[in-house]
């Protein structure tokens, strides 16, 4: 009895290697598409079905094609499991493993990290806490008794009269003014944050209460906030130099030596670090570096004159702005101990409020800080004006 094979049957043939097994397949396979492209040709097939058929021919004689997809997911596999057992790899399963691939091929075997730590901005204040006088208070206002005119005696004979003569004085008020702000928080956020976000929170708000505190004592207006010392330039003595700096080093040491010895010997400079390029530049090349001079550590500020340079950054610039251009009062030397007083009333407070906000999952950090500032005694301090003519 005779038997009848299909194409793809060679189980009576001398075949039995699988590759070779694979590629008559696809030899007969291929005949047979050819034989058929030609009998659809004779009868005028749509040119586009032969484009079709063409592709699928080609396709078919592609290297590998006969390859299943459980096959790649095979190869995928063994890969992993050599890799993760420390095996050489060949060139296929090397291929097989990349970062960049998809999960299967080893994508998600890597994983990123991260810090458990916020790259914080430098916050920058003026030193004025570091040069004044400051006291605690009990109460929300303040009264400094300050000397007016002092006694006088006069010369007299042995039995001459004598005048009576007493000291007047004045007082300052001091005001404690209140600083605040509000800081929500989800409150998820912070149970899954993998930062210290109420650590990092609680340091930013006493940088930033720092801050402000620091520029009202220098600018201030009063108004709900410290009187700063430049609010009325007009109360302390002046020099009066160029803003283009051409004359700057004559009129440090004017500025210098107009303040009296005691409070020289006890005096800061207080400027900012353009104008302190300023002068540092003119000073080494007129001087070659003798009337400025580096701080001897780290840490430690440099020297006009002798006496230590803050840097404050809440200081005007030596050249003013608008047309006509306006004045300026970049420098200012002295004893700031004497003549700036602060009071604190509440140091930084910091509460953590979970009730308010909890109705939409917002925890509430609500700061609060009270202080006051403001000139004591305006004689302690000279300031340098800056204008465009020098006078």
């Amino acid at each position: 009895m005779s038997k009848h094979f299909s194409a793809l049957e060679f189980k009576d043939a001398e075949v039995t290697d699988p590759v070779e097994l694979v590629t008559k397949s696809i030899d007969d396979l291929t005949k047979s598409v050819d034989e058929r492209l030609k009998a659809l040709e004779t009868k005028g097939l749509d040119p586009k079905l032969v484009e079709r058929l063409t592709k699928l021919e080609a396709k078919a004689n592609r290297p590998g094609a006969a390859a299943s997809t459980d096959e790649a997911k095979e190869l995928e596999r063994k890969s992993i499991n050599a890799f993760m057992r420390g095996e050489p790899l060949d060139g296929i399963e090397r291929k097989s493993l990349t970062i960049g691939g998809s999960p299967t091929t080893g994508a998600d075997l890597v994983a990123p990290q991260y810090l458990a730590q916020i790259i914080t901005k430098l916050v920058q204040f003026s030193p004025m806490r570091a040069v004044a006088s400051a006291m605690g208070v009990g109460t929300g206002k303040v009264f400094l008794p300050i000397e007016g005119n002092a006694l006088s005696g006069t010369w007299v004979t042995e039995t001459g009269s004598r005048s009576e003569t007493n000291p007047d004085f004045g007082q300052v008020e001091i005001d404690a003014f209140e600083h605040a702000a509000i800081v929500p928080v989800s409150r998820q956020l912070l149970e899954d944050s993998i930062v210290d976000l109420s650590g990092y929170l609680s340091n930013q708000i006493s940088k930033q209460f720092g801050k402000a505190e620091a520029t009202a004592f220098v600018s201030g207006d009063g108004n709900g906030k410290p009187t700063g010392f430049l609010n009325t330039p007009s109360a302390f003595d002046q020099v009066v130099a160029k803003q283009d700096g051409s004359n700057i080093l004559d009129k440090l040491i004017s500025l210098f030596y107009a303040l009296p010895d005691a409070y020289a010997s006890q005096g800061v400079w207080f400027m900012n670090r353009t104008t302190q390029g300023v002068i540092r530049s003119k000073a080494v090349l007129a001087t070659n570096g003798i009337l400025w001079s580096d701080g001897l550590a780290d840490g430690t500020p440099a020297r006009l004159l002798g006496r230590p340079v803050y840097d404050a950054v809440d200081m005007q610039n030596l050249v003013g702005t608008g047309s006509p251009v306006a004045a300026t009062y970049p420098i200012a030397f002295g004893d700031f101990a004497s003549m700036y007083q602060i009071i604190d009333r509440v140091g930084v407070q910091i509460m953590r409020d979970d009730f308010t906000g909890a109705d939409n999952g917002i925890v509430k950090f609500r700061a609060r800080r009270r202080v006051g500032g403001k000139v004591v005694l305006p004689e302690a301090v000279k300031l340098m004006k800056a204008t465009v003519s020098g006078s």
